[in-house]
């Protein structure tokens, strides 16, 4: 960094809003600390960047970076000893942090982390023209910018995150690829994958083949045409739809050239409905007639916990997830989970009686115990829905106990509270804003919600805002969360999840008090290019009309 910018930084400290107020930069998240001077820094043809004391994650992350901006640009940048951009490792910058100095001379970027750079290399093509983020060749005379500034930024939480379910409805490989470059784009790190439900099973399991043949297909579907603004029945089979271990390898590695870590999640052991129609000896009710779930709601058919054979099957499956994703944690759902199948099943109440549980919601306790210590013996720990908490009647030191992390859905605020009192780490993604697959106005197509949920609504969440003082070493983050019950295709998911999941980005990275929505406005109606050259569908609302007109925000629409 050059003494004049560093002494401009210490001296005068801008607000996100307001440095950009005095000149547009259209970085989003907005970062922690930025400087805009009055300079540009013009990339000329053949550009030279050094590197120092890098790793050699960093210097890969240096590699593709090259690629990509000179399949983009065409300006032929290279690797050498000299140059007018610098990338250093600096240990004492933050894990997921960077430092950034650009001058009309050239560019200073460092780092401790591949992570770190990997952000910072992200700035750099957010900043430029929109088909550098989006990899398409620019137009023929593009000119690529970048403003003098000094940029001095960190993540505000280490869990930024963004949940797909693809049970109720399934998505590919490559659609979820599609939704993992966007969230590239706005520094998310997490892909929470709900695998399966009551809907469909989605994950393949070696020696529980139906469970992706039976279970992975419904009697019917429900479709939302969103621009008919209708909802029916299709009256045919859907599935079976499932993924192979080499597509569920695939894109982790494709979301771990992202910086992205993806938690699979198991729903177990309630929305478990599917499974047990493939495998129903393993229900309190194996004569029982069932179906896959067409429907949404909550179902009393749960997995047997009393019987050992079940919970070695659950176990299985715990084995097979640890085997195909690589990060620390599995998720196993536990939310919705009724007791009323146990209350009635003689082998569930034999176990209460043996053990001495004096209430049905122990055995769900229990069995998450059970499922701990087999994912204990991978190096694993689990992740969960509130209820495994916040029900009445559960074991919140067997949690503490097992070192679990709670979802904080419902109520959110309040779960966040007993989370961070009983020591759990706890992410935020209240049910209503959050949930991002809600109608964002009242005349929108059909599906969850009441159309108050817009991208306003959204950005305006301050996450843990009624959490106790103290409590913030147990704030993991926040994440947006989509279900797919009236979500029957990847454009009506994208039209609800954008801009939605961008602003719940600026959450994850941008501390509170350098939000401001009306520059959040500008830099997300800037974004449509973007959006556009990915051909992404997106809603509109809230975006700025074009310079020059006066009619106000757009109405909700289908772009």
């Amino acid at each position: 960094m050059t003494k004049k910018f560093l002494l401009l930084l210490a001296l005068v400290v801008f607000s996100c809003s307001a440095a950009f107020a005095d000149r547009f930069v259209n970085l989003t998240p907005a970062p922690a600390n930025i400087t805009v001077g009055d300079g540009d820094f013009k990339i000329p043809n053949g550009m030279k960047i050094s590197t120092k004391g890098l790793t050699t994650e960093m210097q890969a992350e240096v590699t593709q970076f090259v690629k990509d901006f000179n399949a983009a640009t065409a300006l032929n940048v290279k690797v050498a000893k000299k140059g007018q951009m610098e990338i250093s490792r600096d240990s004492k910058v933050a894990e997921e942090g960077y430092n950034l100095e650009v001058t009309p001379r050239g560019i200073k970027l460092a780092a401790a982390t591949p992570a770190g750079l990997f952000y910072g290399l992200q700035t750099i093509k957010k900043v430029l023209p929109a088909n550098v983020m989006a990899g398409k060749p620019g137009a023929k005379g593009t000119e690529y910018v970048l403003p003098e500034m000094v940029v001095m930024d960190e993540p505000a939480y280490g869990y930024r995150g963004f949940m797909l379910d693809v049970s109720r409805h399934f998505f590919t490989a490559d659609e979820i690829k599609r939704m993992l470059d966007v969230m590239s784009y706005y520094k998310l790190n997490r892909f929470h994958w709900h695998l399966t439900d009551d809907q469909g099973w989605r994950l393949p399991i070696e020696n529980y083949p139906k469970l992706t043949t039976v279970g992975a297909t419904a009697p019917d579907i429900r479709i939302t045409d969103m621009h008919a603004k209708k909802q029916y029945m299709a009256g045919k089979p859907y599935g079976p739809y499932s993924y192979t271990k080499e597509e569920l390898k695939d894109i982790v590695d494709y979301a771990a050239k992202r910086h992205i870590e993806v938690i699979p999640e198991v729903d177990m052991p309630g929305h478990f409905v599917a499974a047990l129609v493939a495998y129903p000896e393993f229900s309190c009710a194996p004569w029982a007639d069932r179906q896959v779930w067409t429907r949404a709601g909550v179902s009393k058919d749960v997995l047997n916990v009393a019987d050992p054979k079940a919970v070695e099957f659950a176990g299985t499956i715990i084995d097979e997830l640890a085997e195909i994703f690589p990060y620390p944690y599995i998720h196993i759902g536990g939310d919705e989970c009724p007791t009323d199948a146990w209350e009635t099943s003689a082998d569930c109440r034999a176990l209460m009686e043996k053990e001495g549980l004096d209430n049905p919601r122990l055995l769900q306790s229990r069995f998450i115990k059970q499922m701990a210590d087999r994912a204990a013996t991978h190096g694993k720990k689990l992740y969960m829905w509130n209820e495994v908490l916040t029900s009445q009647g559960a074991d919140s030191v067997m949690l503490k106990d097992i070192d679990a992390s709670i979802f904080a859905w419902w109520p959110a605020d309040e779960s966040v509270r007993k989370a961070t009192a009983n020591n759990l780490p706890v992410v935020y993604t209240p049910f209503g804003p959050y949930y991002i697959n809600r109608r964002q106005a009242p005349d929108s197509a059909p599906g969850a919600g009441k159309g108050e949920d817009d991208v306003k609504r959204t950005y305006e969440v301050v996450p843990f805002a009624t959490a106790v003082p103290g409590s913030e070493a147990n704030h993991m983050g926040i994440q947006g969360t989509f279900w797919t019950e009236h979500v029957s295709d990847p454009e009506y998911m994208e039209h609800l999840a954008l801009p939605r999941l961008i602003a719940i980005a600026e959450a994850g990275w941008t501390p509170q008090s350098k939000k401001n929505f009306a520059d959040f406005q500008k830099r997300i109606t800037a974004d449509a290019e973007l959006l556009d050259l990915g051909d992404y569908k997106y809603t509109k609302l809230y975006m700025l009309p074009p310079v020059g007109t006066s009619t106000g925000p757009d109405v909700p629409g289908i772009e």
